[in-house]
């Protein structure tokens, strides 16, 4: 399935290199969730950090592609005049990322179903 390669560490704000960071590490693989591709910024993988639990966005520029197969599960969702995304459907149903982080367990569930067709699609 989708997977990149972190290359450089970049500060999310100035974009200024940094030298570690505890969310990705250099040289590590990801298996990217979701992508969004917005007005204000180009492109977005939704990824879990080292931490191993945690879904987050980060800019694309920090990676390059290991493998561009797309996961079974995904959709699109857009609005031509701000963003273009690939999730699983259950993801971009408004309201949803809100109630991941609030500790919804449906939302949770949900997250947890969707991520698990991804990793297994690697197998």
């Amino acid at each position: 399935m989708m997977k990149v390669k972190c290359i450089k560490l970049l500060d999310n704000l100035t974009r200024e290199p940094l030298e570690s960071s505890s969310w990705l590490s250099v040289g590590r693989e990801y298996q990217v969730l979701s992508v969004l591709i917005t007005n204000s910024c180009p492109v977005e993988y939704r990824l879990i950090a080292n931490d191993g639990q945690i879904p987050a966005m980060y800019k694309a520029d920090q990676f390059e592609m290991i493998s561009n197969v797309l996961p079974l599960n995904w959709v699109v969702s857009y609005d031509a005049d701000s963003y273009f995304e690939l999730a699983p459907k259950s993801w971009i149903t408004p309201g949803f990322w809100e109630a991941y982080f609030d500790g919804e367990p449906e939302a949770i569930q949900l997250f947890n179903t969707e991520k698990n067709i991804i990793f297994k699609q690697n197998t």
